[in-house]
């Protein structure tokens, strides 16, 4: 078993050059596990640009275009990071004069194409985001049997991001139920305002009649008093 067996279904090519990477690890071929790993770089970083990468760009050029990415997100740069040390590591052992016994690099160089492999199968291989909850296993990689403290970590990593993401939509459903609610406030009052200023210009109306009106009931009022006179006093 492989801390790569995810990529058989993405890509198995990948997952052949991973898989090996890992058997020269375990053998103690460390600087051939760290070639491998480079190569395994190399070839995400060709399948990541598509048809933009040449048949014959290097993996420099290759490297060079991807960080020149306007506004690279985060996975995006570290992804880019990952490859860069893959590269750098695995020239070193290729070239290097002194032949060295120290797993402790090849180790990194594994653990960086195990991230890069990760987020390629996730953002460009259509692989479910929960890939992204994996470790990588140090004893599946030594014995070929997963460890369960591995098994559990993940566990409490996937658990943790459900937390994270019901407390968001929690926070959101609180802050818009306020919201909500300012609105229907405030398109009350305006309402209540309305109101009141029809109210008020109507009273406003009553109150100020033009000077003829009151003249012409003044009149009135004066003939009807007359004519009252006339017919209850003037007999």
């Amino acid at each position: 078993m492989s801390n790569f067996e995810f990529l058989k279904t993405i890509n198995e090519n990948l997952y052949i050059i991973a898989a090996d990477a890992e058997n020269l690890f375990r053998d103690k071929y460390f600087e051939q596990c760290m070639a491998q790993t480079r190569r395994l770089g190399e070839h995400l970083c060709r399948l990541v640009m598509g048809e933009s990468a040449k048949d014959t760009d290097t993996f420099d050029e290759m490297l060079a275009t991807l960080k020149d990415t306007p506004s690279p997100s985060e996975i995006e740069k570290e992804f880019i990071d990952d490859l860069y040390f893959l590269k750098k590591a695995g020239n070193k052992a290729v070239h290097s004069l002194n032949v060295s016994n120290d797993g402790k690099e090849a180790l990194e160089c594994l653990e960086r194409a195990f991230e890069a492999s990760i987020n390629y199968a996730v953002y460009k291989g259509g692989a479910s985001e929960e890939l992204l909850n994996k470790i990588f296993d140090e004893e599946l990689l030594i014995t070929g049997k997963k460890s369960k403290k591995i098994s559990l970590q993940e566990e409490y990593i996937a658990k943790k991001k459900q937390w994270i993401e019901e407390e968001k939509k929690l926070s959101q459903s609180e802050d818009e139920e306020p919201t909500k609610k300012s609105k229907k406030s405030k398109k009350k009052k305006a309402k209540n305002k309305d109101t009141y200023e029809d109210t008020f210009s109507e009273g406003s109306a009553e109150a100020k009649k033009p000077l003829w009106r009151e003249i012409l009931e003044t009149i009135l009022a004066g003939i009807v008093i007359y004519v009252c006179y006339l017919l209850f006093f003037n007999k």
